[in-house]
């Protein structure tokens, strides 16, 4: 121990010295800057010295430095270098425990941060307010602040700050009592600060998780979390977390019993805090002390060292600290039999109590009530002199009154908690009933698109064969029937199978099972789609004993729903591994190469109908219920399921459960009554390459179709329902429906509202608000049934809307109608369009369109040389685009669409008296008048010079 304690003063003195030669430093550059009058560096060097003032825990400098710092700063307007001065004061006060000040000045340098677009600095400024909020047990508006950190660190890969953030989510959540979810947060920061090399944070996320093991009573471990941790501060410098350190330990020692050495620990961490110094923390390591000694029963000592608490309690006013010292000192002077001193301690501590309205000692209070009613005060009556009997009679009497008077107050105080304890659980019944509802809501529409879109799949091949009795339905049209059937039958049943949990009716049935053999046919159901999609899969046994007892029902739905959903979240060309081992429980891991999960999500990802994406875009179906499923399953057969996953880089999921026998009751076993089916396969949708062509077809003059529909199924469906009287265009997600848009201008676009990248509304509101695709209809096709969605749809510039299932006549007919009523548009286009675009009805960026269309060709119809390529570029559109939009729009194209425009303008020059035919044909860009001549019959039906004389007739 001296050995140790020598080589912590030796680094220590070695730190404070580099402390002393950097502070020199800056003072040396803060002269030479006033010197020269450099207010800019000014205000960098006294914000610097603040920090080293911080740092060294000199407190009072530190707080004059900084201030003099933003008092430089507002002075000379250079407020854009202030943020670091109130990050570094913000830190100063809340270490001081003045925490309104910390609130204000960190909620200025939030301000300054904002205005100056500090992003990262911004995230500094919360983390430390979420601090602040934390000491005065504000814990949902620090979590708040925490988030909106961890936000930030997470947008800039700032890895340093992110473990500050996240170790702070995992202290309160071990405050509040989450033990698991803060471990998991604590563990994330550990290793993101592990990997940046970051000693600090090393050292901070090692001590939370002491806390989180003390917590959860798991103390060796604890023990070895606060030694590195120690360590690390010794390292650094540190000594307000060093000492803290030694206090957690001894802490520790203290809940095992181990006084004495609990002692040396609080002891080490006085002689540290002394240095700094710390009188908070002096405060609290006294009075552990003295509890400690309490239990010793050095009850005189105890009396020392708990008055020593409450000097530096009171000078730093820690009032919670001062009111437990009156408590520890009546409990100490009650065990001394001088019962005057403890009662006089105990009055004095329920004045505390009440105005500070403290009610977590509630319990220790009535505890002393009862004492003082107990069979020591008449011991004491019994061994008074006889002489004095009667006053210690009269004064008894007055202790029992003011006892009955105390009781009272506690009971009416009591009352007031347990009423303001009762409107906290209504209020957070509420907002748990607000949540719950919110879940609900969201997990009837992820279920009702899961229901529709096979319902669709198999209802619509039906209709098609009702509507058309000599006709058969073809093999994949029952294939596609069989597999959506499928689909719903096992969404029902985990429906089913998470009631039967819920209700305890769920048992366990367990037969004596060949392991390898069963789980190996298990996972070969999905070999082919791993070999359609060019996926490495890979099924890996030990060489143990492959025999046990299993529930072959519940481990079959586990392992479906982990290799679905590694299957899902991988994409083509990806890995799945799945490792079986069996050293004496069954251990199956199955990892992929797929998408991850973010940190964030991992705490929540086997809650119920939870679903990492949860929007519109979502890239993949599902209801939120298969990891929750098999989480339960896999508790409900005595085992564990755990993720392990980084984001972007993929998951692993471990599954153990217990296969010998002796972990199981005699009424779990069953008789096997026959070998159960295994996974079929073609549950499993098929994937189809992300780029789809037209439909082969010899006829081009069919309207051309843009199918957006992320369902295979579906989209399959819908192109052999239309490709006979349509050319077909698909795109399975809504980016790619877009890109296809503008390459093909399709003459109508089908579009599901819920697909990945680009939802369907978002997908009609770009259609329609963009020069090139306004003219085109859009039919949403969905399973969202509700009004509120269709309201949506047609607000983004939606022609029509169908809910899933549809019929398959009324889609047919929606589509032609809205194919006929452009045709009728673009008649009524051709006819009026070219002299009074503004008379007819349409769009107002088709209008704008054909203006600037017109306005181009007004201005340039002169020039002989100006022909299509020249349109192409006045207008800005691609030669293919034009020509689509304008075929669209009048039913010419580009070249007519401009001839028509010059045959106009001339008839309105011939329509002038005295215009002649030659001037006519220059002014509208033909060069030979007889080219003109013949052009102008062909469109008018009679010659330039008959058009004029009939014209210019009275």
């Amino acid at each position: 121990m001296a050995t140790l304690m020598h080589a912590q003063k030796k680094s220590s003195n070695s730190l404070q010295e580099d402390s002393n030669s950097e502070i020199a430093a800056t003072k040396q550059a803060l002269n030479q800057a006033k010197q020269k009058g450099d207010n800019k560096q000014i205000i960098i060097s006294l914000t610097h010295l603040g920090a080293l003032y911080s740092k060294t825990s000199n407190y009072k400098d530190a707080e004059a430095t900084l201030k003099d710092a933003i008092k430089s700063g507002v002075a000379e307007e250079l407020s854009a270098l202030l943020t670091d001065a109130y990050l570094e004061l913000g830190i100063v006060y809340l270490r001081q425990q003045k925490l309104d000040s910390a609130r204000n000045v960190l909620g200025q340098g939030i301000v300054t941060a904002k205005a100056q677009n500090e992003a990262l600095k911004l995230g500094l400024l919360y983390n430390m307010l979420g601090n602040v909020e934390k000491e005065e047990n504000n814990f949902t508006v620090a979590v708040e602040n925490y988030i909106k950190a961890t936000a930030i660190f997470e947008q800039y890969k700032s890895n340093d700050e992110l473990t500050q953030s996240l170790s702070n989510l995992g202290n309160i959540l071990n405050i509040l009592g989450n033990t698991d979810k803060a471990e998991a947060y604590a563990l994330k920061a550990l290793e993101i600060a592990e990997k940046a090399n970051k000693d600090a944070s090393v050292a901070y996320a090692n001590r939370l998780l002491g806390r989180i093991y003390r917590k959860q009573k798991r103390f060796d471990e604890a023990l070895k979390r606060y030694a590195t941790a120690s360590g690390l501060y010794q390292k650094l410098g540190e000594k307000r977390e060093f000492g803290e350190t030694y206090t957690n330990v001894g802490n520790i020692y203290f809940e095992l019993g181990k006084y004495n050495r609990a002692l040396d620990y609080y002891f080490d961490a006085l002689r540290i805090k002394r240095t700094i110094p710390d009188s908070v923390g002096i405060a609290y390591d006294f009075t552990a002390a003295a509890i400690t000694f309490y239990n010793l029963k050095k009850l005189e000592l105890a009396l020392v060292y708990i008055d020593s608490g409450m000097f530096f309690a009171k000078k730093k006013n820690v009032q919670a600290l001062v009111m437990d010292g009156y408590q520890n000192k009546s409990d100490i002077y009650s065990e001394l039999k001088q019962y005057r001193q403890a009662h006089e301690n105990y009055i004095r501590y329920v004045a505390m109590k009440d105005s500070l309205d403290i009610l977590h000692n509630k319990e220790a209070a009535d505890k002393l009530e009862a004492k003082y009613q107990s069979q020591k005060k008449e011991n004491e009556i019994s061994n008074l002199h006889a002489d004095n009997e009667i006053k210690s009679l009269q004064l008894e009497k007055q202790r029992t009154q003011r006892i009955y008077l105390i009781g009272i107050s506690l009971l009416a105080f009591l009352l007031i908690a347990l009423l303001y304890n009762r409107y906290r659980i209504k209020q957070r019944s509420a907002e748990k009933l607000k949540q719950l509802d919110a879940v609900k809501s969201s997990f009837f529409a992820n279920i009702s698109h899961e229901f529709r879109t096979p319902l669709s799949l198999i209802l619509s091949p039906l209709q098609k064969s009702l509507s058309e009795p000599d006709s058969n339905l073809s093999r994949s049209d029952i294939d596609m029937m069989y597999r959506n059937a499928t689909r719903l039958h096992g969404l029902i049943n985990q429906l089913l199978d998470l009631s039967r949990l819920e209700s305890g009716k769920m048992r366990l049935h367990l037969e004596e099972t060949d392991l390898r053999r069963f789980i190996a046919t298990l996972c070969s159901a999905f070999q082919s789609q791993a070999d359609q999609r060019q996926m490495e899969y890979h099924i890996m046994f030990d060489d143990g004993n492959g025999a046990g007892v299993v529930d072959r029902d519940k481990i079959e739905k586990i392992i479906y729903n982990l290799l679905s959903n590694a299957f899902k979240f991988t994409p083509d060309g990806g890995r799945v591994d799945v490792e079986v081992r069996k050293p004496s429980d069954l251990v199956i891991r199955i990892r992929d190469n797929g998408i991850g999960i973010s940190s964030a999500h991992i705490p929540f990802v086997f809650d119920r109908f939870y679903q990492v994406d949860t929007s519109s875009t979502r890239f993949r179906e599902g209801t939120g219920i298969g990891l929750a499923l098999a989480k339960e399953l896999a508790e409900t057969h005595k085992g564990s399921l755990q993720v392990i996953s980084t984001e972007g880089k993929g998951s692993e999921f471990i599954l153990a459960v217990p296969v010998d026998r002796e972990h199981y009751h005699a009424d779990d076993f069953t008789q096997a009554s026959g070998k159960k089916d295994m996974v079929d396969p073609r549950y499993r949708e098929s994937v189809k390459s992300a780029e789809e062509k037209l439909t082969e077809t010899e006829n081009e003059e069919l309207p051309i179709l843009l199918i957006a529909e992320d369902n295979a199924d579906m989209r399959s469906f819908i192109r052999d329902t239309l490709k006979r009287d349509y050319r077909i265009v698909e795109a399975e997600d809504g980016l790619h429906a877009w890109e296809l848009a503008q390459a093909f201008l399709p003459d109508l676009i089908i579009s599901d509202i819920m697909m990945p990248r680009m939802d369907g509304t978002t997908l009609c509101e770009k259609i329609k608000s963009t020069f090139t695709t306004s003219h085109i209809p859009v039919v949403m096709l969905t399973a969202r049934a509700g009004q509120q969605s269709k309201i949506e749809g047609l607000q983004r510039g939606a022609d029509d809307y169908l809910v899933k299932p549809f019929d398959l006549q009324e889609l047919k007919v929606r589509v032609q109608n809205l194919i006929v009523q452009r045709k009728k548009l673009r008649d009524l286009y051709r006819q009026e369009i070219m002299l009074q675009p503004n008379d007819v009805v349409v769009t107002s960026l088709d209008a704008e369109f054909l203006q600037k269309a017109l306005s181009v060709l007004e201005k340039s119809c002169s020039n002989s040389e100006f022909g299509v390529d020249e349109f192409n570029r006045e207008i800005g559109f691609s030669r293919m685009q034009l020509h689509r939009k304008l075929k669209a729009l009048t039913g010419q194209s580009t070249g007519e669409f401009i001839k028509q425009f010059r045959l106009e303008k001339a008839k309105q020059l011939l329509s002038v008296k005295g215009a002649q035919v030659s001037q006519v044909a220059y002014d509208c860009g033909f060069n030979n008048v007889s080219h003109f001549s013949k052009s102008f019959k062909d469109y008018a039906g009679m010659t330039p010079s008959q058009f004029a004389d009939k014209v210019l007739q009275p």
